[in-house]
């Protein structure tokens, strides 16, 4: 059977191998008297689609998957009792809610149907969101296992990146110059928080003491390879976000090769109002939200379309077909700004 493959197997999954075992154990201990309900958790384009997407090549047939793309209402969730298959897998969790009256029913009727139910459910969630939701309602109650998906450290990015080419298919140029920050990595460690199962990733700063020795003498004089000075750049531009770095080595990459010089940062000067700094976060939180629904959380008490034109002209929101997500390149920015105004849980 597919569930009986080992997790990581076969090179599909680099840089969760922890995680995904984690799972792996919830899922094999799970009895259909006691299942062990997983909550997989990470900010957007933190890797849930690469964790989602190995667990279903694992498990097979044994998996029925709910992708959740918008704000859904009650009774567009399935009868989970009457499907064959023993996992349910539901993707982006965040939109079983929203931020209005009564925004809470849909979620409310999730997890009554999860705590009676005999089979095992895998949730994904928005950090954000769910941080929120513990907040509010204490929803880590109802998932024994939590799995909190880490930022990426560099040696990890360079070779989820490179294992998509060909050995020796790209060409790194020696182009531009290198930046004091790269006499020191930004690693991240996950900690598990006192009287809880909670786990969360904690930058470290990692002195690159073999880059500093590169300024000695030449005797002395350490030599380091352009691919890992620009590998370094990408993850601390991405903030060790998996989905960011990619698009970015993407964006930065032309005919197969690549320099410092390509690898360019956008700089944002953001300056929002009460309203805005709010709407932003909620956007953040959700992933992905139709204006309309957006339109139903300001509930007339602001101006939306000039709130989200007013996101959009800083480039820190996109506006794709009515949807609105945050930009890719601002992700970071995004969260350190609400984090500064306290606007995030």
């Amino acid at each position: 059977m597919a569930g009986e493959e080992k997790a990581g197997s076969e090179g599909y999954l680099i840089g969760y191998e922890r995680e995904l075992k984690t799972i792996a154990e919830a899922i094999e201990q799970s009895g259909s008297d006691t299942p062990s309900h997983i909550a997989i958790i990470a900010e957007p384009m933190g890797g849930r689609t690469t964790i989602v997407a190995e667990i279903r090549r694992l498990y097979g047939d044994r998996v029925y998957y709910l992708p959740l793309e918008f704000v859904i209402k009650q009774d567009a969730l399935p009868d989970f009792t009457c499907l064959v298959n023993d996992i349910i897998l539901i993707d982006n969790c965040q939109f079983l809610t929203t931020r209005v009256i009564g925004g809470f029913d849909v979620l409310d009727t999730f997890l009554r149907m999860q705590i009676t139910s005999k089979k095992i459910f895998i949730t994904t969630w928005n950090a954000h969101s769910w941080q929120y939701l513990s907040s509010v309602m204490s929803i880590d109650a109802y998932f024994p296992t939590i799995v909190a998906l880490s930022k990426i450290d560099t040696p990890v990015l360079k070779q989820i990146i490179l294992t998509r080419h060909k050995s020796g298919e790209i060409r790194f140029l020696d182009e531009g110059s290198a930046e004091r920050s790269i006499f020191f990595s930004v690693i991240h460690r996950t900690v598990r928080l006192p009287f809880t199962s909670t786990e969360i990733s904690v930058p470290w700063i990692k002195l690159n003491f073999f880059v500093m020795r590169s300024g000695l003498s030449r005797k002395k004089r350490v030599q380091i390879s352009i691919e890992d000075i620009i590998f370094e750049k990408i993850n601390r531009i991405s903030d060790g976000n998996t989905g960011v770095a990619i698009l970015l080595w993407d964006t930065s990459l032309k005919d197969n090769t690549i320099s410092l010089s390509a690898i360019t940062e956008n700089s944002y000067s953001i300056s929002l109002d009460t309203n805005e700094s709010f709407i932003l976060s909620v956007i953040l939180s959700m992933e992905s939200l139709h204006a309309k629904d957006l339109s139903a959380i300001a509930a007339g008490e602001m101006d939306i379309e000039r709130v989200l034109y007013r996101l959009v002209q800083q480039d820190l929101v996109i506006d794709n077909a009515g949807y609105y997500s945050i930009a890719p390149f601002a992700l970071k920015h995004v969260t350190d700004y609400l984090r500064k105004t306290r606007r995030l849980w």
